[in-house]
């Protein structure tokens, strides 16, 4: 524990604070829209459920979207991955991909499923970053739905805000990965398929960082790992620590790790290639897009309750970020 605690001070002397903000906003406009998605199924991933849990890992839905805005239309993809319990309440998370004539647009965003009057209320919201025509603009929204009804969104296009500036990171990270077997089910019907399996679950326990334009950070955050593939899926939320108040960033991860079983007793390390995308926030951070990667080195650390181990990463990665307020002295 000591020597934990000798790398998290550490790690506050080697990375430079963010820059501090002008208290005014970048001169911009937001053109309000509203946006009506017609979703279908397409498969549903790696889903496993075991009379408790349901947990689905990078299910796949086509989308037709008409909306008040033209250049906010289109056909898509959309891939979600949650952690619910057996009535879908719970969190879920993905990534959200549009085109039509003139351009794309690709989007990020975190959600929640709650029970109403027995139907599953389904709350999201999620920013996007045009290319092509739309080379420059943002589009955010939130939005409401019940079951598999079509999703109403409500935001806007922004338009005139900042460009992508260079975002960089550095920190130290704990986190708990507990192994959940249970029934699998079908990728097509989501019915028992009669085969057994596993997902891991993962969730954040401590970390400490510095950022560029939060300074020193604290994470929350969950996910999904097939150990079967390797592959993973996170949501989570970067927050300034202590009493800085300049909003905080929420993401959303893919990674593939070659530890793809679970450790032996001992200790032993891996990599993760992660690709980390911004999915809003809130003050400066409510329209936030852009992405970060890197190689994340683990360390692995069963403990003596089966199936629970401990990934500790160092990591140290780069890439841009796009958000409403202009940093003093530069980019």
């Amino acid at each position: 524990m000591r020597k934990w605690k000798e790398k998290a001070m550490a790690i506050r002397g080697i990375y430079t604070v963010g820059l501090p903000l002008l208290s005014s906003s970048a001169s911009r406009r937001e053109v309000p829209l509203t946006v009506t998605e017609g979703f279908t199924w397409v498969n549903f991933g790696t889903a496993l459920e075991n009379g408790a849990d349901l947990l689905i890992l990078n299910a796949r839905a086509s989308a037709i979207v008409t909306a008040s805005d033209p250049r906010v239309a289109g056909t898509g993809t959309v891939t979600c991955s949650g952690i619910w319990d057996t009535n879908k309440s719970g969190l879920l998370w993905g990534s959200f991909h549009l085109s039509n004539a003139r351009g794309t647009w690709d989007g990020y965003w975190q959600g929640t499923n709650s029970l109403l009057y027995g139907r599953v209320l389904m709350s999201l919201a999620m920013t996007a970053e045009g290319s092509g025509a739309y080379h420059g603009l943002v589009f955010r929204t939130t939005c409401t739905a019940f079951d598999d009804d079509p999703i109403w969104w409500t935001g806007c296009v922004v338009q005139d805000s900042p460009g992508a500036r260079p975002y960089r990171l550095k920190g130290l990270r704990l986190d708990s990965a507990q192994e959940t077997t249970g029934m699998l089910l079908d990728p097509l019907t989501l019915r028992p398929t009669g085969n057994k399996g596993a997902l891991v679950r993962i969730n954040i326990l401590t970390e400490v960082g510095e950022a560029t334009y939060l300074g020193r950070t604290t994470e929350q955050g969950l996910g999904l790992l097939d150990p079967v593939t390797g592959v993973s899926s996170m949501m989570g939320t970067t927050t300034p620590a202590g009493s800085e108040n300049r909003g905080v960033l929420h993401w959303v991860a893919q990674a593939t790790t070659d530890l793809k079983t679970p450790p032996k007793p001992g200790q032993r390390s891996g990599v993760a290639n992660a690709e980390v995308h911004f999915a809003g926030g809130t003050g400066r951070f409510e329209d936030a897009t852009g992405r970060f990667s890197g190689r994340v080195e683990q360390t692995i650390s069963p403990t003596p309750v089966p199936k629970l181990f401990h990934n500790t990463f160092q990591y140290e990665a780069a890439g841009t970020i796009r958000f409403s307020c202009l940093a003093k002295g530069g980019d």
